[in-house]
């Protein structure tokens, strides 16, 4: 993981780039600009170290061709950020990469960002064993919009895959795509250390699409119902709304040892369907399904005891047996107060498949 980039984009401000609002290295692309796409391979072009006018230099028009790229999704940020960016396309050449920690600043871009796989080049993998904690990417309201799209594989990283989180000034996150990839074996009980919260950690997030991935041994050894394959929530240091209006469609959740799609917060209007809940070997090799009480809850905490204010629904999924191998309820809402909630509800040939 390459650890002065992050420093490196915001002396970037120094040399002529406006900086913006929105914490350290966070920057204003110029208005307008242009679409561009961004190469990205194992043993690329690297940036770290470098800051200021030389980074600014480093990183203008690097990594245009797929013959040149550069080693990472913080290089292709810088180069990103260097230029005047509208709209991008960072193609991943087959590999393995170590980036973690990665945050989508403001000014990165004005538009849309894609990161996809590079056809024809071979498989490629986030693995976060040398972050050994953790999320693999950030997102935030003033990030440019996020359209992640496999196939790829995120695997081991000790809290999560990606978390997007909303604020009170700037308010939810918008548009978030993550389509096709696979988060794989994320949790303390694969990754000393982590907390393990989700694959795809939603916090005060709206409209977002998460869409035909496969969510596979999302497990904690310690505080196994923290883990999720989805988690709609809010932004508990600011108090926010929840998430609002998301769907979850077309993935499939293995051994998901938390309940796989979680709902808290007052997050309301989450479409969960079509997916698919199936059984697989945890990490000792055991047979099991997913979660501690439901495929689909809302849950009341005292941090917002509050319930969700409906259209949270679940339909056309297939499901298993629980973590613990015991039939458990599609949908259920619970609480950790005194509060009663129906917050989610069950609609439309869900199918149980012992």
């Amino acid at each position: 993981m390459r650890k002065h980039l992050s420093i490196g984009l915001l002396c970037l401000a120094t040399a002529g780039v406006m900086a913006a609002p929105g914490g350290a290295g966070a920057l204003a692309a110029p208005a307008g600009g242009e679409d561009i796409t961004v190469y990205v391979g194992p043993g690329g072009t690297s940036f770290a170290g470098l800051s200021g006018k030389p980074l600014r230099q480093a990183a203008s028009g690097a990594g245009r061709t797929a013959r040149n790229p550069v080693g990472s999704l913080r290089d292709a940020q810088a180069v990103l950020a260097a230029g005047h960016t509208r709209n991008a396309t960072i193609l991943l050449r087959g590999g393995t990469y170590d980036d973690a920690g990665v945050e989508w600043a403001p000014g990165i871009a004005d538009g849309t960002v894609t990161v996809r796989a590079q056809p024809g080049t071979g498989p490629v993998t986030f693995d976060g064993r040398k972050a050994k904690a953790g999320y693999w990417t950030k997102v935030g309201p003033k990030s440019p919009k996020l359209n992640f799209q496999g196939p790829y594989t995120v695997q081991r990283y000790g809290d999560g895959g990606i978390k997007a989180t909303g604020t009170r000034k700037d308010g939810p996150v918008r548009g978030l795509v993550v389509n096709g990839i696979t988060f794989k074996q994320i949790g303390n009980a694969w990754v000393k250390g982590g907390k393990g919260f989700a694959g795809v950690h939603l916090n005060y997030v709206s409209k977002a699409k998460i869409t035909k991935n496969r969510f596979l041994n999302l497990e904690n050894k310690t505080n196994r119902g923290n883990t999720h394959g989805v988690y709609l929530a809010f932004n508990q240091t600011q108090r926010t709304p929840g998430s609002n209006g998301n769907t979850v469609a077309g993935n499939t959740f293995k051994v998901i040892s938390g309940d796989p799609v979680r709902a808290s917060d007052g997050s309301s209007g989450n479409k969960v369907r079509d997916n698919t809940f199936a059984k697989g070997r945890d990490y000792r090799g055991r047979i099991r399904g997913n979660g501690n009480y439901g495929m689909f809850t809302y849950w009341v905490f005292p941090r917002a005891n509050t319930c969700g204010k409906g259209g949270n629904t679940f339909s056309g999924n297939t499901y298993t047996v629980n973590y613990y191998n015991v039939k458990a309820p599609a949908v259920r809402s619970g609480s950790d107060t005194s509060r009663t909630c129906k917050s989610v509800k069950a609609t439309g040939h869900n199918r149980y498949k012992r």
